[in-house]
């Protein structure tokens, strides 16, 4: 049974680091395709691919269930696509909106359940998910984003660098000893919160770390975070992460 959330998937065609990404092959099939295939094994009523280019828009012909949104090239970020989608689409302002990014080919389709549930359960005005960090290498690693949560699982800040920094020993090279996670970049936000989102200015917090969700948390707005045991295979930003998603792929048969 679906349940009554939306699943987003913003695209552009001119990525900075890897021009026509979205029409990719990653394991035969374009990755915009293979995006909303996953996450049409979801519970969502709805995938709609929010794009820029026509190119992108043809990849999913004939792809049952999902419908495609045109949208500005200008849009600055993938919240601002999803926005531009909701006023032509005229979505009721509650209406659950789950944001995949449109570089995730092999999202799980129970994270997008889970961080859907999250969003009701918790009360928030977001939701999203994170995982614990097991090697140094992520913790130091700026393109890994880590969050802290407080003690009702709600975020306090998410930062490039290690939170929370492990004073006695990082000063002294000491490895750490307290607990780190990582930030999966899927969200859950209500319409209505997407379009004042969209609508508010970047924050000083946000212009430093390239950071979006810190708007939300210097808006005084809440973002609920579920811990996962199963972290998600990894994204592609670069033609060398899609040579490694080829491979992974390969040697798998349980992928389509």
């Amino acid at each position: 049974m679906k349940s009554s959330f939306v699943v987003a998937i913003p695209a552009r065609y001119a990525s900075t680091r890897f021009p026509g990404k979205a029409l990719a092959l990653v394991g035969g099939i374009p990755m915009i395709r293979r995006v909303c295939m996953q996450a049409l094994k979801s519970e969502a009523s709805r995938v709609i691919a929010c794009v820029d280019d026509e190119r992108i828009a043809k990849a999913l012909e004939g792809l049952e269930g999902v419908s495609v949104c045109m949208t500005s090239p200008e849009a600055p970020s993938g919240t601002d696509r999803i926005a531009q989608m909701l006023r032509k689409e005229s979505l009721p302002p509650d209406t659950c909106v789950v944001n995949i990014q449109g570089d995730e080919p092999m999202i799980d389709p129970a994270h997008i359940n889970r961080v859907a549930s999250l969003l009701e359960e918790k009360g928030a005005d977001m939701a999203t998910l994170c995982f614990p960090i097991g090697n140094e290498h992520d913790l130091f690693d700026p393109s890994c984003v880590k969050v802290v949560m407080n003690a009702q699982g709600f975020a306090m800040y998410f930062s490039r660098a290690p939170i929370p920094y492990e004073r006695d020993n990082f000063m002294h090279d000491r490895p750490s000893s307290f607990r780190h996670y990582h930030h999966v970049g899927i969200y859950s936000y209500r319409a209505a919160t997407v379009l004042k989102f969209s609508a508010m200015e970047q924050c000083e917090c946000e212009r430093a770390e390239s950071l979006e969700q810190l708007r939300v948390l210097n808006a005084g707005m809440t973002i609920a975070v579920g811990v996962i045991d199963n972290p998600p295979e990894t994204g592609i930003d670069t033609p060398e992460d899609l040579e490694r998603v080829n491979a992974a792929l390969a040697s798998r048969e349980d992928v389509i």
